[in-house]
């Protein structure tokens, strides 16, 4: 083989070793390489020498600042950009850009990029545990401060009720109190389960047979409204998990889709195995290279999708806010504590909804130590 040739295969065999989506553009915007990582990166993306990104840019926030930065004279080493993924997921894009050039002539811009979601998946992770050890601590302070006072009002309600048995709007109102304590001591309750730090205790479980009865048991409790399972594939997934957390998690989210719905409506619990994050086809067995590390990786998805009227938009990015609650007598604790459980499995919980139409959460968690 001539030098020239064995040099220009031992650059494509080069390129290929990377474990980063390269992408070049000439001045005008015109894709002059791709390697394949790119395409698994941006989502299978239509990609080819040739293609122009300037007529796509308007649809994709990665491609306009790449086209942007056409006009840069200075290129900066490390930006990110957020793109729409399916089913309403987001995926965060890190890449820095170097100039293309013939000898000293600029003649393009090359992007190298990778998938940060696992990475800020798992430093949101941390942070969290930290933000909980801490108002952990704080926590159990507080309860314990006000669990004495609650106490002593609790055993002056004993005997009050003890010296006024005759008297029924005096044991009335002792009733009310004792409830109000009962109420005061289930927040509390709560709160020190939301701070604690979720300390699994992992076993094999069947998810078809563990959902199965999760639906059973749930559809006894709110009358009016339909539970059922609905797996979406033949197949069942065994997979590493807490099931006693896991079940309050489920549960926290089937009993909120419940009380959203109004009598005649339901909620229908589904499972899917995913390729990486977005990739919905269980049967395509090439891998979703999200982290560029070649490793393919499964995830088990829980669909929880109700008929209710949606929640509006004004308080999405709310509701899994500790303490933030729009029923009466509620806590706000329910969903954050679901999805505290369901980081702590390195999983990501979700909300699709629409005013109106309903609303679907959607739990993913990875399968490294499962079986299909």
């Amino acid at each position: 083989m001539p030098i020239r040739g064995a040099a220009l295969k031992l650059e494509a065999d080069i390129l290929k070793c990377f474990r980063a989506g390269i992408l070049a553009i000439d001045l005008t915007g015109r894709i002059v390489y791709r390697n394949d990582l790119a395409m698994k990166i941006l989502n299978g993306i239509t990609l080819h020498p040739g293609m122009n990104l300037r007529t796509v840019a308007g649809e994709n926030p990665f491609f306009r600042m790449l086209i942007e930065a056409l006009d840069l004279r200075y290129l900066p080493t490390r930006m990110e950009s957020i793109l729409p993924g399916r089913e309403g997921m987001h995926r965060s894009i890190g890449f820095t850009l170097a100039e293309l050039k013939e000898g000293e002539r600029r003649s393009g811009i090359c992007a190298f990029f990778k998938d940060l979601t696992h990475v800020e998946m798992a430093e949101e992770n941390r942070d969290l545990d930290v933000r909980l050890r801490l108002l952990g601590q704080m926590a159990a302070g507080l309860a314990h401060e006000i669990r004495n006072p609650i106490a002593s009002i609790g055993v002056h309600c004993g005997l009050l009720r003890s010296r006024y048995q005759g008297d029924p709007k005096i044991l009335s109102s002792i009733s009310h109190m004792e409830r109000e304590i009962g109420r005061v001591e289930a927040i509390i309750r709560e709160c020190l389960n939301f701070v604690r730090p979720a300390e699994l205790t992992l076993r094999t479980v069947s998810v078809t047979s563990f959902l199965e009865r999760l639906a059973a048991e749930a559809d006894k409790l709110f009358e009016g409204v339909k539970i059922s399972f609905l797996p979406l594939w033949s197949g069942d997934v065994e997979v590493e998990m807490d099931e006693r957390l896991f079940e309050q998690a489920l549960g926290n989210i089937i009993s909120n889709a419940a009380q959203a719905c109004e009598p005649g409506g339901s909620v229908v619990i589904s499972t899917r195995v995913t390729r990486g994050f977005w990739d919905l086809d269980p049967e395509a067995r090439e891998p979703m290279l999200s982290d560029g590390s070649g490793e393919r990786e499964d995830f088990l998805t829980i669909s929880i999708k109700d008929t209710g009227s949606g929640i509006p938009e004004d308080i999405r990015e709310k509701i899994f806010v500790p303490f933030f609650t729009t029923k009466k007598g509620g806590t706000g604790i329910g969903l954050p504590i679901a999805q505290k459980i369901v980081y702590a499995h390195k999983g990501v919980l979700d909300i699709l909804s629409e005013p109106g139409k309903g609303t679907e959460f959607l739990i993913k968690i990875p399968l490294r130590d499962a079986h299909v």
